[in-house]
């Protein structure tokens, strides 16, 4: 049986799914939803977490860039990057729709023997 390589969409959606796989993360991403330019303490109040830690998974959430850190003096002010979160919706539905279609179609998987 010959080895497949990763699908385009895989590769594509696992960072960013990966970044918002944990509770805090999608908490922040729910925040900025209904905030704009918001300091990471003001973000913190919110969260049962201290700021240190949500400093680190703001740069998680800036790393795969589904948030922009935008410098105010001292603060740095956040908010959601909606092109990629319009890119990370539409690749995810791209997903969703592959499996959906590739279900209906769907074998028995061969067995190989290793000797």
């Amino acid at each position: 049986m010959e080895v497949q390589e990763y699908q385009d969409i895989s590769v594509k959606l696992a960072p960013m799914l990966d970044a918002l796989s944990h509770p805090a993360r999608l908490q922040i991403i729910l925040h900025l939803v209904k905030y704009n330019n918001c300091p990471a303490g003001s973000i913190s109040e919110q969260l049962p977490l201290c700021k240190s830690t949500v400093s680190q998974h703001l740069a998680r959430l800036k790393d795969v860039g589904l948030i922009i850190a935008n410098p105010d003096g001292a603060t740095i002010r956040y908010q959601l990057n909606n092109e990629m979160l319009a890119q990370l919706n539409a690749d995810y539905h791209t997903l969703l729709n592959s499996i959906n279609e590739l279900s209906k179609t769907r074998i028995d998987c061969p067995v190989i023997c290793k000797k």
